[in-house]
């Protein structure tokens, strides 16, 4: 008799744990990457490195910095690339969007230590924007973009600000 209720406490710390972790690794997968369905949206990158990695890395874009105030050691590279979407189940995956009218995406290598906002003051002349993107119909801008830089402090704790100009 004692050996049997040694036996389904036991049973009872192996089952109901392992069963436990189960359930919540199946609500997490749903909930997070299937909840969010990544893979249904364009995508961009956020370094050269990572575009040249996917394999959607086009060319280095141009730029120079017209107003600034402390923007010293600011890093900033402006580059297109090819849009794409990321894979089903993989985030990894890199799934060239092939069937669009802007295939090209205006991305930015930068230092992201730097906690700061990048707004495009002038969106029209992009083929194709949202919220966060600039898309392009060719591997090249038509028009000068500028993009303003707001709400930073560098290593000294001094607010920047600025704008740019990228073609």
């Amino acid at each position: 008799m004692k050996k049997r209720k040694v036996l389904n406490i036991l049973l009872y710390l192996v089952v109901v744990p392992i069963s436990l972790f189960l359930l919540f690794w199946a609500m997490n997968a749903y909930g997070g990457w299937y909840g969010y369905q990544k893979w249904k949206y364009r995508g961009g990158t956020s370094s050269i490195s990572e575009s040249k990695k996917r394999g959607v890395f086009v060319k280095t874009l141009n730029y120079k910095i017209i107003e600034s105030e402390n923007l010293h050691d600011f890093k900033f590279t402006p580059y297109l690339e090819r849009g794409f979407k990321v894979g089903l189940h993989i985030s990894e995956e890199t799934n060239i969007v092939r069937n669009s009218q802007f295939p090209f995406n205006l991305s930015y290598d930068r230092n992201k230590k730097d906690s700061i906002a990048l707004n495009i003051l002038n969106m029209e002349k992009a083929d194709s924007s949202d919220v966060v993107w600039s898309y392009f119909s060719n591997a090249k801008l038509n028009d000068t973009i500028i993009i303003e830089i707001d709400g930073a402090r560098n290593k000294s704790g001094k607010f920047i600000s600025g704008k740019i100009k990228v073609w």
